[in-house]
């Protein structure tokens, strides 16, 4: 097994498709001392159930950027 951390900023919990994300984001915006932890491979749990569809329309404005900004996000 890797040398782990015992000590971080943030220790994301799942490396699915929000724990990716969420290290992802904050590693763009600076953050250095940011742990994911995932007990088998990234994505392997139920994220790969997912069809990989991104629908266009949300019940709010604010899940509709969301949902627009994620596709262009992963659309590169």
């Amino acid at each position: 097994m890797a040398n782990i951390q015992d000590k971080a900023r943030v220790v994301i919990i799942g490396g699915g498709v929000i724990g990716c994300s969420v290290a992802y984001h904050l590693t763009k915006l600076g953050w250095k001392d940011v742990v994911l932890l995932e007990r088998k491979e990234l994505t392997s749990g139920t994220t790969w159930h997912a069809a990989g569809l991104i629908a266009q329309l949300r019940a709010t404005a604010n899940m509709t950027r969301l949902a627009k900004y994620s596709q262009e996000l992963y659309g590169t």
